[in-house]
Parts: C-alpha cells; structure tokens; sequence
C-alpha cells in the first residue's frame, strides 16, 4: 500500500501523505504502477460513456472534441510531469555532439525547438489517432485501456534500462525482468476490470452486444501488450544509447510516446477485425 500510495501521489494530482519508507516501496514495486492506469482509465470511461451519450442523444460533440478532452484529461491529471519529460527527452535527442552534450540538453530547465517539435508531434499524433475513433461506443474499452498500456511501457523501458543519477536512478535500478512480467500480470487485471466495466455500460447505455464487447477487448488485450512492450523496449535502447541510462524523463518521454502508437494500432486491429467479420 505505501508503494501504490507514494505511486498516486508521484504521477497524479491526488495528494497523499507519504513517508520515506512510501518511497523506497515505490521504488522496488514499480510494477504496480499500471494500478495508476486503472484511476485515469476509470476518469476516462466515466468521460466517454457521457460523451458518447451525448452524441447520440442530441448530437452534441465530435470525434476531435472527444479527443481532446481525453487528452486534456491525462495530461492535466499527471500535473504534465510525463508531458516535461517528453519536452527534454526531445531536447536531449535533438542536440548534436557526444553523450555528454545529449546529457546537457535532457537535463537543461529550458525547453529548446527539439523538445517543442517533438512534444508538438505526439500532441498531434494523440489527437489525430484519437479522433479517428469518433463516438463510436468503443472508445468506453479503447481509451482507458491505453492508459494502463502506457504505465506498463514504462515498466518495461525501467527494466531494461541502465540506471543514472537522480530521482528514477533506484527505481530503475530495482526494476527488473522479474518486475516487467509483474507488470504483465497487473496490467491483465487492470485490464479486466476496465474492460468489465465499458462492456457494462456499453450493453446498457448503447445496447452493445456483451459479445462484441468481449471480443474488441480480447483484440486490444493483445495488441496492448505487444505494442506497450515493443515501444518499451524501443524507448529504453535508445535512452541507453544516447544518454547511456534511463532516468525519469526517459520513462516520462516512454508513457507520451507510447500513446499514440497505441490508439493507432488499437484501431487498426479493430478495423480489421471488423472488415473480417472477426467480431
């Protein structure tokens, strides 16, 4: 409980009184952090059941709109500390020179044009990937699951990552192989109980078949896990081999990044599935 306390405090608004004993069970229980994904995607399944309902009952909103608000939702919940970590993962991967010149810019305090146009690519990505669901129903199984997905690609970039100096260096330290298949596991039952929960609402409120329901969400199961450990493993290479270490930008950079490629690929997998008469 002081890990998923210290957890709550650390990576959303929820203030928590936590002690020093909090923070080193963060620290050696990292793979609980998509636990952190099921508090935004329930935030997120409340928001797009309404918005949804709304729609089809009085023809109000749209698929950007939608998008945006699901966006802001994450992104404001999180007090933008991932959305910081993107801007001088940007800065640092832009700079030419050594690995120290690449270290200079993660850490620098100022934002430079790197970590605007990278910063500015993912927004832009996120949104337009998130648009092209529109206010289909299946945004309720969608976009809360991606909010797990994305905690554990930071898992998965913590475990495979070389440890360096600051805040993250002992979590990602701690964080092992051991600590990703955990992440596995915790992320299936964050998983299950989101997706539950939009089948739910999706049957009463819209008349959804449990079926569908059932079968979409087996179809975003898989993909979320591949493409989460994929850009996990991509992020966290590439940290190495740059920066030489992951620190906690890296692992903030690694949940935006993740996002987008995420409701990307959810979607096509869905398409599909729906053009081969699958569900």
């Amino acid at each position: 409980m002081g890990a998923l306390k210290s957890l709550v405090s650390f990576y959303t608004i929820f203030h928590m009184n936590i002690t020093q004993e909090d923070m080193d069970a963060m620290e050696t229980r990292f793979h609980l952090t998509p636990l952190v994904g099921v508090i935004f995607g329930t935030l997120l399944l409340l928001e797009s059941a309404l918005l949804v309902w709304l729609f089809r009952e009085y023809g109000f909103g749209s698929g950007m709109a939608t998008a945006v608000l699901m966006l802001l939702t994450v992104y404001a919940g999180s007090k933008f500390l991932h959305f910081d970590g993107l801007t001088d993962f940007g800065d640092g991967m832009i700079v030419s020179g050594q690995q120290s010149d690449h270290i200079r810019a993660l850490k620098d305090t100022l934002v430079g044009a790197g970590g605007i146009g990278v910063a500015m690519i993912t927004v832009l990505c996120s949104v337009a990937f998130y648009s092209m669901y529109g206010n289909d129903a299946v945004i309720l199984l969608a976009f809360p699951v991606i909010e797990v997905f994305v905690k554990h690609a930071m898992v998965v970039a913590a475990a495979n990552g070389k440890p360096g100096k600051g805040m993250a260096a002992r979590q990602v330290e701690r964080t092992t192989g051991r600590s990703a298949i955990l992440s596995l596991v915790i992320s299936f039952i964050a998983f299950a109980i989101l997706s539950a929960l939009g089948a739910v609402l999706m049957n009463t409120l819209f008349d959804v078949e449990y079926d569908f329901a059932i079968k979409t969400a087996a179809i975003f199961l898989a993909v979320g896990f591949i493409v989460s450990t994929i850009m996990g493993l991509v992020m966290s290479r590439t940290a190495n081999r740059v920066f030489g270490m992951v620190n906690g930008d890296i692992l903030g950079a690694t949940n935006e990044v993740t996002r987008p490629f995420l409701a990307f690929f959810l979607f096509l997998a869905f398409r599909i599935a729906l053009e081969l008469s699958v569900i």
